[in-house]
């Protein structure tokens, strides 16, 4: 039986820019309250203000007196969005990876039910689907319902949110994996294309996480849209993800599996 000293340690890395302490705060504090007892926290400040990021540090040392939390400053004023989860990652010490942006937040068994179901079907990842909510927390229409969780499905468009997912840190080294610092959009996607077309990943059909979205889309498409970067980020990508493109013979088993329902297929939470 695992104990607190033997259970493999997760690295949970957050971004923040630090324009909201108090979500920052309810971001971080729905880590710290996981069942899953062995995490490590590490926040990624994007930003030259050190003022800021005193503050940051400040009020989370405050506010968590006795957490042990590691802080890292990324001196930009650039949107390097993928620079501050590999920064993050250089600096893991734990057996697993998650990730979380300072404006969204998991529920209390999160963790727990994603690394059980790694261990107990022997995958190198698990992920479940976002719960969507607004800025009271009151539940949103899903992103994703109607779509099947297949090979074919996640090569068309992602399904699965920055925090919706742990994966082995292992996997990502045998991967030579880091975020794409090209990306600063659907960065998370690249990422996980090779894990999760190539490598057995599990499923977690509980909604454990909460992505929060004030407005019909993510601040940051709505920004890259008047300057015409979102088209340009989303032809690189689709350059990018093509080498992971599924073989004639893998649509046609997924196509066989979904007639006979055997892929499990989103719903309305």
């Amino acid at each position: 039986m695992d104990t607190l000293n033997t259970l493999p340690k997760l690295s949970v890395i957050v971004r923040t820019m630090g324009r909201d302490i108090e979500l920052l705060k309810k971001a971080v504090n729905s880590i710290f309250e996981n069942s899953y007892p062995s995490i490590e926290v590490i926040v990624v400040f994007q930003g030259t203000d050190s003022l800021i990021f005193e503050q940051v540090k400040n009020n989370l040392t405050t506010f968590f007196p006795k957490k042990k939390i590691v802080f890292i400053q990324n001196k930009t004023n650039e949107d390097e969005r993928s620079k501050n989860l590999n920064l993050g990652m250089r600096s893991a010490q734990g057996e697993y990876l998650a990730f979380l942006d300072d404006d969204d937040y998991v529920a209390n068994n999160h963790y727990e039910n994603l690394i059980s179901a790694i261990k107990n079907n022997n995958t190198v990842m698990a992920f479940c689907i976002s719960q969507v909510v607004d800025e009271t927390r009151k539940q949103k229409p899903g992103l994703f319902v109607g779509r099947f969780i297949d090979k074919v499905s996640f090569y068309k468009d992602n399904f699965i949110t920055i925090h919706s997912f742990v994966v082995a840190k292992n996997t990502v080294k045998q991967l030579g994996l880091e975020f794409d610092e090209r990306l600063q959009l659907a960065e998370d996607y690249l990422f996980l294309l090779p894990i999760y077309m190539n490598n057995s990943v599990s499923f977690v059909k509980e909604r454990s996480c909460y992505y929060r979205i004030v407005s019909k889309e993510s601040q940051s498409f709505t920004a890259y849209e008047t300057s015409g970067k979102r088209d340009q980020q989303y032809k690189l990508l689709k350059k990018l993800k093509r080498r992971y493109k599924p073989s004639l013979f893998q649509k046609m088993v997924v196509k066989i599996k979904r007639m006979f329902g055997m892929v499990y297929k989103v719903t309305e939470n």
